[in-house]
């Protein structure tokens, strides 16, 4: 059952080839290849998961024209574990290679995706395929998730496969998201929330500002107040390796000319969370003190879409290194488990396996470049992860 570099590069370069741009990532270079989003590529994933003879492929709106796709791999046993990849891609604008072409090249393969996480489908397949032939199965049952909108957007792909996994009352024994991790695995990373808070004012001339209220002005102590909030969080001692929460100030906007007082000023605010704080609690804490702070009625808007539940933003992911699957991974990879930086389809999964990590072949500091390329004895790497976990038999 040996799967060879040439089968596992060409099976990552046939997904790199379907452009599959994130539409709020999408521009004039990437619509020389295509409509934006993952129709095609989903497409093509049902079409080959069908070949293989999945028990069940399913194709299932996660947003319009946002399609999730499923495919149900029985095993040897019906305990189940999931494998998600998420199948959108970030811009393919600041790009200096052909963007698709999916060339395989220096041991390597070339294009949007091949790294960021193409790669990990494009083993898994190229497993499977290689496992009909020799008509084996893997121990634990497989549900492969190729999932939407993972890079912007809010996660919607991977918060309409948690409905679904609830509405069919199934329970995953361990579950690993796919990301450029350096093939260690990652069981931590940061929640938090993203909002905007604006201030209303009253415009006038600005040669008479006592008529107006300027809601530029009226922002600067909300700054100051963020700002001493982030000091304070980072007085806290931390409890995990993740380290202690940040509040940060990205972005404003007010003002429509030099002589006129504005009435209306925008801030953009990120606060990541760790272990042990709830992001909902999170979100109305900030507004409290922006309201405490401002002299004018300010709005505030969370700019990642409540789940169904009502959650505002995502709480942490920590998983513990005591699990079943994290030593696996470290006994097949020679990889310490870490913690990361960035986040994931994790941050919506809290509580839907038993055991979940983030775990990929490449690095994440390789992501979203003007190249982009994953290397084929990382491919091989990871081909012998997945079979050390799935054990065909």
């Amino acid at each position: 059952m040996h799967v060879t570099a040439d089968q596992l590069a060409a099976s990552v370069a046939d997904l790199v080839r379907i452009p599959s741009v994130n539409p709020l990532h999408f521009g004039p270079v990437a619509a020389e290849f295509g409509p934006a989003g993952e129709v095609a590529i989903a497409t093509r994933l049902a079409e080959r998961f069908d070949a293989l003879g999945a028990a069940e492929v399913i194709v299932d709106e996660a947003g319009p024209d946002r399609p999730n796709v499923y495919a149900l791999v029985p095993g040897r046993s019906e305990r189940l574990v999931v494998l998600d990849v998420h199948t959108d891609t970030v811009t393919v604008e600041h790009m200096t290679d052909p963007p698709f072409d999916g060339r395989i090249e220096g041991g390597r393969v070339w294009g949007r995706g091949a790294l960021d996480t193409k790669a990990s489908l494009g083993v898994i397949l190229a497993l499977l395929a290689e496992w009909r032939r020799a008509g084996a199965r893997p121990e634990p049952t497989l549900l492969v998730l190729g999932s939407a909108s993972e890079e912007a957007g809010g996660l919607l792909g991977a918060v309409r496969f948690r409905g679904w996994v609830q509405q069919r009352q199934l329970e995953i024994d361990q579950l690993i998201v796919a990301e450029p991790t350096k093939l260690s695995p990652v069981r931590g990373h940061k929640g938090g929330v993203l909002l905007t808070i604006t201030a209303h004012g009253l415009s006038c001339h600005s040669a008479l500002p006592e008529l107006g209220a300027n809601a530029v002005e009226a922002m600067a102590p909300v700054i100051a107040a963020f700002v001493a909030e982030h000091e304070r969080l980072q007085r806290i001692p931390p409890t995990t390796e993740l380290g202690t929460g940040t509040l940060t100030v990205t972005a404003i906007q007010g003002g429509s000319g030099g002589n006129v007082v504005p009435d209306r000023c925008t801030l953009t605010v990120g606060r990541r969370s760790v272990p042990g704080e709830d992001s909902t609690l999170l979100f109305h804490e900030i507004v409290a003190l922006a309201q405490s702070a401002c002299p004018l009625p300010i709005e505030a808007v969370p700019l990642i879409p409540p789940t169904p539940e009502g959650q505002i933003g995502s709480n942490a992911f920590y998983q513990s290194a005591s699990t079943r699957l994290v030593p696996l991974l470290t006994d097949a990879t020679g990889h310490p488990a870490t913690v990361a930086p960035f986040g994931s389809n994790a941050l919506r999964y809290e509580g839907l396996a038993t055991e979940m990590v983030v775990f990929g072949p490449g690095s994440i500091d390789d992501a979203h470049q003007a190249t982009e390329s994953v290397a084929i004895d990382d491919l091989i790497r990871l081909a012998n992860v997945y079979a050390r976990w799935l054990d065909p038999g």
